[in-house]
């Protein structure tokens, strides 16, 4: 033990905190790629999510752990007390807190999502607040402490600040793998047989690839006759069926539409059109 602690004197402060950082560096290295990634295996084995999320929080906060022991030791093998310095790092951060709020709540945010696990990498999500329309759809790529990566489905990957999605809408369609529902709204004229454009609609759904047999089925919304709005006058209705997979929901959708488009055309079903009126 003399001859060790005699090396370690030998090789003054300098050395000392050189090794020291190079020994906190190969411990973070073990702990993250060789103790983690076997943790991780296990809890991916098991039926409880809590251990992914400890493992996953871990993961994200591991190298903030590493920096600030790094910092203790080199501080205490130089003799610096670190009292003085949380002191006046606390008046330091309260000024930088102001400054970079939106960064903090981004890194809180980035916390909860961590912890509460709305969302996970690889999941396919729709976001309410973000992108109301296309941008809304995408999968996880990466949930980072200030930002998590989305790739939208256009195949652009989007980072989104963790702030606004812990303040969004957030549907997940990856927690729970069973059929999706869809749907699709079209009017018709009222002068429209209701029960021959149901039976052609169901018939040109069912021909859909990816749709799940025996799913459809039409429904009437309402008698609309808003002539000041946009909508325009005439029935209501909306068709529904099912999907297995939700990452092909918006191309079977396309061809659904197409298809009951077809149809309703190629047997004279006549589709709600604007009204005009001519004064005489």
């Amino acid at each position: 033990m003399d001859v060790i602690l005699n090396y370690w004197q030998a090789f003054g402060r300098l050395g000392q905190s050189v090794t020291a950082v190079i020994a906190v560096v190969l411990l973070y290295m073990l702990v993250r790629f060789v103790l983690l990634h076997r943790l991780e295996k296990l809890a991916k084995a098991t039926s409880n999510d809590l251990d992914d999320r400890l493992v996953h929080f871990v993961k994200q906060f591991l190298w903030l752990m590493a920096l600030f022991a790094a910092i203790a030791v080199v501080l205490q093998i130089n003799h610096i007390k670190i009292s003085p310095l949380l002191a006046g790092a606390g008046i330091v951060g309260i000024s930088l807190g102001f400054a970079a709020k939106e960064t903090i709540a981004d890194v809180l945010s980035g916390v909860f999502l961590i912890a509460d696990r709305p969302i996970r990498v690889g999941d396919r999500v729709k976001i309410e607040q973000i992108g109301r329309h296309w941008g809304a759809w995408g999968d996880i790529v990466d949930i980072g402490l200030r930002r998590t990566r989305i790739r939208n489905t256009d195949g652009v990957n989007v980072n989104y600040p963790n702030s606004v999605l812990a303040n969004s809408v957030i549907t997940n369609f990856s927690f729970e793998p069973k059929p999706v529902r869809v749907r699709i709204r079209f009017q018709l004229d009222y002068s429209a047989d209701l029960e021959l454009a149901e039976d052609l609609t169901i018939a040109a759904i069912e021909t859909c690839d990816g749709v799940i047999a025996g799913s459809a089925q039409v429904v009437i919304r309402s008698l609309w006759d808003d002539r000041g709005g946009h909508q325009l006058a005439g029935v209501l209705l909306e068709a529904r069926y099912r999907i297995e997979d939700v990452r092909k929901r918006t191309v079977i959708r396309s061809q659904v539409l197409a298809r009951v488009l077809k149809e309703l055309r190629g047997h004279q079903v006549p589709l709600a059109a604007p009204r005009i009126q001519v004064d005489s």
